[in-house]
């Protein structure tokens, strides 16, 4: 169960414990998945650090190591990232773009290729 700086936790990584925030109010449960939002109350109560499942779906940052790893990490946040969008064909293929660009960037730096 890796603990991450909040600046290094993504959309769609699952919370290994719940979040509370300093006056012990539950902020988000453990075992749901983060998203955009969830990082901005984070934030907004001053949370700097949070614990994260890590496993095959891509929730701990180290475990990407695989192809199809990958491939379900950058799907999942994606899905996050569209939500109700998925239902226009244009936001579908717009998503599958993002999701290449993503990928190659990952296999970049898993190469040490720098160029962008």
């Amino acid at each position: 169960m890796p603990i991450l700086n909040l600046d290094d936790v993504k959309p769609g990584m699952t919370l290994a414990e719940a979040v509370r925030n300093h006056q012990d109010q539950l902020l988000l449960d453990g075992g749901r998945r983060i998203t955009e939002k969830s990082i901005r109350i984070f934030k907004s109560w001053g949370i700097r650090r949070v614990a994260v499942k890590s496993g095959p779906t891509g929730d701990d940052p180290g475990d990407g190591n695989t192809a199809a790893g990958l491939a379900t990490a950058i799907e999942e946040g994606l899905r996050v990232r569209f939500g109700d969008g998925l239902t226009d064909p244009l936001m579908v293929a717009i998503m599958q773009a993002a999701g290449r660009q993503l990928a190659a960037r990952q296999r970049k730096k898993k190469t040490g290729d720098v160029r962008s």
